[in-house]
């Protein structure tokens, strides 16, 4: 289960006089730049009261203000899933990658397009359409979206109440802000596969950093059940840290791809790159495993220390490794061998400290994607692949 809900608000002081220090809340946007969102998450998912799953999740929201119109921002961008094995180091794996394009209006209300799924969490935080003081409380609808087929729409009323100013939860001073609310949603149309009644709660904490006039940190805890027909509960609970900046955007992405492109071919004339419309694409063949293995061999060592040289100049930009195969063998063996293909691949940059661990990730599409015809030894040699894609922002 994904939660996402985006925290981008800048914050106006106001005072008079001998009356208590007032601010006024609004979302602010600016073209030009961009606004990351990064959240990390430590669930655990229990069914009828056995755990079966415990995992960290990762939700990077990268977004860029495209148009605004009176008060509302078209906001546009794309949403990456992480996920690994609770209280580890290893690297994270790719779950999904969602396109956003929405509007949003200084307040915080959302108009999503009904073919988007993300952001699933909509209207959270909404704020006064006036100046508040420390201790003011305030109601609000909003929504959650469950992501099934079709998916659920679950309302909710949020608790607001600004806090006040707190110079002790970091290092300097920040605006709080406590929310929190409950589900208790039955649906009206049942199906066997989805749940037909979904109860819960969720409280967060957001420390906003004034001089910066954006949020710098969040806190969240909930528990969400979902209940089926036939009597399963399913149960996530979840304890989860967030931070959030921005920075200037990517103007022009496609004269960065060239000059990403430029970069590569400078350090290895014989490197396989291109552009995507994703973003460059570096192919890292077959060759460079030894046979049916993950194992990289020494040549491979040596192709990745010239790619990890262009990378490192690319921080800010996230990586994804993507492994495939050809069509021999089994859809299981397949897929574990393309997973743990591009885990290498990404080991070894980490290792070797071309890229930052918050960048990087992997993903295994065994035989699912070819570029080249598997009816042939050459083709087949041409699907079995890492590639390693880097994506301006």
């Amino acid at each position: 289960m994904k939660r996402l809900f985006l925290l981008l608000c800048l914050i106006v002081p106001l005072t008079s006089f001998g009356a208590p220090q007032e601010y006024k809340f609004i979302w602010n946007f600016k073209k030009g730049e961009l606004f990351t969102v990064d959240k990390y998450t430590d669930q655990t998912i229990i069914k009828n009261g056995q755990i079966v799953r415990q995992r960290e999740i990762r939700d990077y929201v990268a977004l860029v203000p495209i148009l605004q119109n009176g008060s509302k921002y078209l906001l546009k961008g794309r949403y990456y899933s992480y996920q690994r094995p609770l209280h580890t180091d290893s690297a994270f794996q790719l779950n999904e990658v969602y396109n956003l394009n929405f509007y949003m209006d200084n307040r915080g209300f959302y108009t999503v397009p009904e073919e988007y799924i993300m952001p699933t969490i909509r209207d959270i935080p909404v704020f006064p359409d006036k100046m508040i003081e420390p201790g003011f409380m305030w109601q609000q609808k909003g929504l959650e979206i469950m992501e099934f087929k079709p998916p659920v729409p679950v309302p909710v009323e949020v608790n607001y109440q600004f806090v006040g100013m707190d110079d002790k939860k970091l290092s300097f001073p920040t605006a709080k802000i406590v929310f929190n609310y409950l589900l208790n949603h039955v649906t009206q149309i049942r199906y066997t596969d989805i749940p037909y009644k979904f109860v819960g709660s969720s409280y967060s904490t957001l420390w906003y950093d004034v001089k910066k006039e954006l949020p710098h940190y969040i806190e969240n805890v909930y528990d969400i059940g979902f209940i089926y027909p036939d009597g399963t509960v399913i149960q996530y609970k979840g304890e989860l840290k967030g931070y959030y900046n921005k920075r200037q955007a990517v103007a022009d992405k496609e004269k960065e791809k060239e000059k990403i492109i430029d970069n590569f071919k400078k350090e290895d004339k014989e490197l396989d790159v291109k552009k995507s419309e994703e973003g460059v694409v570096v192919q890292f063949g077959d060759i460079y495993f030894e046979y049916n293995s993950h194992t990289l061999t020494e040549e491979a060592k040596e192709k990745l220390d010239n790619i990890g040289k262009v990378l490192q100049k690319y921080k800010d930009y996230p990586v994804i490794m993507k492994g495939h195969t050809d069509n021999i063998g089994s859809q299981s063996f397949n897929m574990k061998l393309s997973e743990q293909r591009a885990k290498s691949v990404l080991d070894y940059l980490l290792e070797k400290n071309y890229l930052d661990p918050k960048q990087g990730s992997y993903k295994g599409y065994g035989k699912e994607n070819p570029i080249a015809d598997n009816r042939t030894e050459e083709g087949r040699k041409k699907n079995r692949r890492v590639e390693i894609i880097i994506i301006p922002e």
